[in-house]
């Protein structure tokens, strides 16, 4: 009975896992899609100042200047999230790398778990076995049943 409640124990451990693998899989998917949504953004951003640059007139040329510097900005600005992404994005890739491992080692230890019952199940089968041929004996040379 014990060992079926640690196998009920167990299972539910590697269920609370893998949800908690979900969850932080889920979330290493959106901060890698918002690292890729920064990463196109500043490509667009400095598509854009070098058509500016390209297509600029002279009378527009004054404020130019200004402009990339103002772009410079903004790509110092999605430098800076991006790299903040990418760091919390490793974290959750070390947590989820630390579930897997703990989720491994759960289904490992449930194996033992169910290897056990099903060597204490054939014990006690054999016991049950030992117990009626033990009885059978006896009947026989007690001559209760012609042998």
């Amino acid at each position: 009975m014990a060992l079926k409640n640690r196998l009920a124990a167990l299972q539910l451990i590697d269920r609370i896992k893998q949800h908690e693998m979900e969850t932080i899989g889920a979330e290493l998917a959106k901060l890698r899609a918002e690292e890729k949504a920064l990463e196109d953004q500043s490509a667009e951003l400095h598509a854009d100042a070098l058509r500016e640059a390209a297509n600029s007139t002279e009378d527009t040329r004054a404020f130019l200047p200004a402009y990339l510097n103002s772009v410079e900005v903004i790509q110092q600005g999605l430098a800076e999230d991006r790299a903040a992404t990418a760091a919390q994005a490793a974290q959750s890739e070390e947590q989820l790398f630390a579930a897997f491992r703990e989720t491994k080692t759960t289904e490992q230890i449930l194996k033992r778990v169910n290897n056990d019952i099903t060597e204490e199940t054939a014990r006690k089968a054999a016991s049950q076995m030992d117990d009626a041929d033990r009885a059978l004996y006896m009947l026989t040379r007690t001559g209760q049943i012609p042998g």
